[in-house]
């Protein structure tokens, strides 16, 4: 396994693992709600991107031989405030410690840069991401809930 940083430029290599965690993300969401989130890769590169102008930003990925088999994006705002904003291994690579390590490298990397606050999101169905989170003493600190209602 190998970690690598990337330059946030050359994002589009992770197109489709983004894809595959979105489309696993609208199917919890079209069980639970109803409906799809609606998010399209499009965007997700742009705000990638941007948050790239607004502070620091790192952006790794991991392969085994030449295969992508996971990555991990984080964010420094010039409030100090550090997000994961988004991470996905592969299913058939979960489990051997892939995810532990770019989070536990991401973490670290945002301490280093004096993060006041390290935060994440996490589709609220998603028991296993949850879980694996708090690991890390990741825990939900607001009790927010919305009305989604089916379309």
């Amino acid at each position: 396994m190998n970690i690598i940083a990337v330059d946030i430029s050359e994002v589009d290599i992770i197109c489709h693992l983004w894809e595959e965690l979105n489309d696993y993300n609208n199917g919890l969401h079209q069980k639970y709600f109803g409906h799809e989130l609606g998010e399209r890769w499009e965007h997700k590169r742009q705000e990638f991107r941007s948050k790239a102008g607004e502070g620091l930003i790192k952006f790794d990925i991991v392969k085994i031989g030449d295969k992508i088999v996971g990555y991990c994006i984080s964010s420094l705002n010039t409030l100090l405030s550090g997000e994961i904003k988004s991470i996905y291994i592969l299913p058939k690579f979960r489990n051997r410690g892939i995810g532990t390590a770019l989070v536990n490298e991401h973490i670290t990397w945002l301490k280093e840069n004096r993060s006041q606050s390290v935060f994440l999101y996490v589709h609220p169905c998603n028991t296993d991401a949850i879980r694996f989170y708090w690991k890390f003493n990741f825990f939900s600190n607001s009790p927010l809930m919305e009305i989604c209602e089916a379309k």
